[in-house]
């Protein structure tokens, strides 16, 4: 399942957990920075939503194809937010903002990402929703 709903500067998706609406919600930032033209975010911003979806998907939700997912994505101005939020019981996302990963780990990467791309990061209480801010 993947419902999107196009907003008038961006849009929304409630998707079942299922690795290949990542791809559906990628695809849908690409068309909407052509549309705009403002490309040139492109490869931070699927990034951020790549990294940010999966986590969802993997830690939040488990794999768990019963457990939705919602991703917003919108833009103001020179500001894009990236929100999703997982039907997962959530973390310490505390405990995780200063972690850095070495070349060879396999996961572990998604502060790193968010600190080097995104403007700002937060999160809602108990973890299972982030809004991540990227100013273009």
């Amino acid at each position: 399942m993947f419902n999107l709903q196009p907003a008038e500067h961006g849009f929304s998706a409630l998707m079942n957990t299922d690795l290949a609406n990542v791809d559906l919600c990628v695809a849908q930032i690409s068309l909407f920075l052509e549309k705009e033209a403002l490309s040139q975010h492109a490869f931070a911003l699927t990034l951020l939503a790549r990294e940010a979806l999966n986590n969802a998907m993997v830690h939040g939700n488990k794999l768990d194809a019963r457990k939705n997912i919602r991703f917003d994505f919108h833009r103001f101005g020179n500001r894009f937010d990236l929100t999703v939020e997982d039907q997962g019981p959530g973390f310490d996302w505390n405990r995780h903002l200063g972690t850095t990963s070495q070349a060879h780990d396999v996961s572990g990467r998604g502060h790193e990402i968010y600190r080097h791309y995104a403007r700002r990061v937060r999160y809602a209480d108990p973890g299972n929703k982030i809004t991540l801010e990227y100013e273009g």
